[in-house]
């Protein structure tokens, strides 16, 4: 296997045909097709099936292109990390975060982090739960802060960072309002937001469920936390989230209830294999550590070395 059948694999999937391909990688259509065919004679895997005049993915197909997408992202990274090596210059710290994380926390803590390292360079990337533990795991990243242990790549190292309890949101004006705390039961005879089915927040908001012997009925389904918080002060149902991430949206516009019983959340900072840990990581974890602090303040319990 090379590269380049790697590279016309990826602009197939991208570009849906193997014209559209064949023009991207600047090659013949009998060219890319034989690159193609011989790249599954390899793996011994059927990676494509026609639909009308796409090629689409086939499950095993989308499997492999999860894993050959952080090869060949790895691999398209290859210049700069030379170019930082000429130049003799500070590494670019590399971040990711889940999307519910991202503003509310990821943000002002690289503010601080920026105070204390102005000529630090970093990049940072919002990717979902599944997405994160894979790309870490390869590498990808140098640090990441996710919701939920434990992790399913043993290579992945994990820390705990902090735990908080989830919540029930509801937008302003709501009946569950003049609660003081919200069972399940009671969120079940309102119109209910969740993540989509196979997200972790979607697992947990289901053991809620279960554990209290209801049936979870949701009125709406999306893969976006903030959208879910958003939706909630549109007054389109409740759902239940964290407290950081509902500070994505107007703190006006919405209430938060505990839930009774309570519901522990735990997020965890995870590293690539192999990390060793420099002045600008264990910076940014102290920043990262003193915005949760600061934005959650008695609501989060530090669990982590991260002082």
């Amino acid at each position: 296997m090379n590269i380049k059948k790697l590279r016309c694999f990826r602009a197939v999937v991208i570009h849906g045909s193997l014209v559209a391909a064949a023009s991207v990688m600047n090659l013949s259509q009998p060219a890319t097709s034989r690159l193609i065919s011989t790249l599954e004679d390899e793996l011994k895997l059927k990676l494509f099936k026609r639909e009308k005049r796409r090629l689409v993915l086939t499950p095993e197909g989308k499997e492999f292109y999860r894993e050959a997408e952080k090869i060949l992202a790895n691999l398209d990274d290859l210049p700069r990390i030379v170019r930082e090596i000429k130049d003799g210059g500070t590494r670019t710290l590399r971040i990711v975060a889940l999307a519910r994380l991202a503003n509310s926390l990821v943000s002002p803590a690289l503010a601080r982090f920026v105070a204390e390292h102005p000529e630090q360079r970093f990049s940072v990337d919002v990717r979902g739960h599944r997405d994160i533990e894979q790309w870490v795991a390869g590498r990808h990243y140098d640090i990441a802060v996710a919701l939920t242990k434990p992790c399913n790549h043993p290579s992945v190292i994990q820390r705990p960072f902090f735990d908080t309890d989830a919540m029930v949101m509801v937008p302003k004006g709501h009946p569950l309002e003049l609660l003081e705390s919200v069972t399940a039961e009671q969120m079940a005879e309102h119109d209910i937001i969740a993540l989509a089915p196979g997200l972790r927040p979607r697992f947990q908001m289901e053991e809620i469920f279960h554990s209290a012997g209801v049936e979870l009925t949701c009125k709406i389904e999306t893969t976006s936390s903030v959208l879910a918080c958003q939706m909630v002060v549109e007054g389109l149902g409740v759902t239940i989230i964290d407290r950081l991430a509902a500070l994505a949206v107007d703190e006006s516009r919405y209430s938060l209830l505990p839930l009774n019983p309570s519901y522990r959340l735990q997020f965890v900072l995870l590293f690539p294999p192999g990390f060793e840990e420099t002045p600008a990581t264990k910076s940014l974890v102290r920043c990262l550590s003193n915005q949760v602090r600061e934005s959650l303040g008695e609501h989060a319990v530090m669990t982590g070395d991260t002082d």
